[in-house]
């Protein structure tokens, strides 16, 4: 539950109506869900949009202030190891759990870890418009996280078990490019059809592990030559992803399944086929897609859900993120 308040110098407090949200999916489906809302008063305009899976939430905020004023927000129920990082604007912000006093500014980040309840206030200045990205990870998949890679979230994650609200980095961060990068692609989710959650978790992952190596100033190491037997596995996983290509497995069962793990999978991919995992599936996709359109009549919408996209809409944009045409066109065209 969210209890927002809004405050003006001269004015009456207003308390801000929000819908009744969870902040990560419980209809069982698998598919990402999506939700858009939109706020305003005399003091602000608010705009919330959203995609989220069993495990992970993506929040974009922005709100443009009319007047100086200070937003308080209560969240109650709310457990999460969450990823912020602004895109626009400053905030003044106040926590009272930790007592923590910090300026997000635009290209910041830091990951948060909250037990169950978070109060804060954020100070606006009038004018300010203020966008800011939130990558929400689940307590489940926080402790999945803690089992994979305890040198990295163990100790966070026993704070969080131990009731505590806390920053992993003691002051907000530049974003560097890389991370930058990754973020940026955690959009194309809903671009991937059926695959969507599982590219999800990839890039959430990824951003933490660069997170993480920012926040402790380690170096990448250097790329690791794939063995021969690695390799035979990495063959067996592309005809997976190409049997498979409706209902992919996940990295984690696809590593399981050809006898190796995430990282070499990952990184014996891309050095045998110079690109990833999740960009060989949509490339494939997309390529059956063509045969759809130019061989057969079989409606855009058809072609849609025969490639693994249950949104027409969703199928157009990444159709044409691919071949920089709409599909209705390359159609006719060809």
């Amino acid at each position: 539950m969210i209890h927002i308040e809004l405050s003006s110098r001269g004015r009456d407090t207003i308390a801000l109506e929000m819908p009744d949200i969870s902040y990560f999916s419980t209809n069982g489906s698998g598919r990402l869900e999506e939700s858009s809302w939109n706020m305003g008063n005399e003091l602000l305009t608010y705009s919330i949009s959203e995609f989220k899976c069993k495990d992970f939430n993506v929040a974009k905020y922005q709100i443009h202030c009319k007047e100086d004023c200070c937003l308080h927000s209560r969240n109650a129920d709310c457990s999460f190891m969450g990823l912020s990082f602004v895109r626009q604007g400053m905030v003044e912000c106040f926590m009272a759990e930790t007592r923590d006093k910090r300026i997000w500014a635009e290209g910041y980040t830091n990951v948060m870890v909250s037990s169950g309840i978070k109060e804060e206030r954020n100070l606006f200045s009038k004018g300010e418009t203020f966008s800011m990205t939130n990558v929400l990870v689940s307590p489940d998949f926080f402790r999945h996280l803690s089992e994979r890679y305890p040198e990295y979230f163990e100790k966070a994650y026993l704070r969080l078990d131990s009731g505590e609200t806390f920053f992993l980095a003691p002051e907000n961060i530049l974003i560097p490019v890389t991370l930058d990068t990754a973020l940026n692609d955690i959009e194309l989710s809903r671009m991937m059809g059926n695959a969507s959650p599982m590219y999800l978790e990839a890039k959430v992952v990824e951003c933490l592990s660069l997170f993480m190596r920012e926040t402790e100033g380690k170096e990448e190491t250097k790329e690791r030559v794939v063995s021969v037997s690695d390799r035979d596995k990495i063959y067996q996983a592309r005809d997976i992803i190409c049997t498979e290509y409706l209902n992919p497995p996940s990295l984690r069962d696809l590593a399981l399944r050809v006898g190796t793990n995430e990282c070499t999978l990952k990184t014996g991919f891309k050095q045998t086929f110079r690109t990833t995992v999740f960009n060989y599936l949509f490339d494939y996709r997309m390529n059956m897609a063509v045969h759809y359109l130019l061989d057969t009549n079989k409606t855009i919408a058809e072609v849609a859900s025969l490639v693994g996209y249950d949104y027409q809409g969703h199928f157009c944009t990444a159709f044409k993120r691919k071949f920089n045409i709409a599909p209705s066109e390359y159609r006719m065209k060809a």
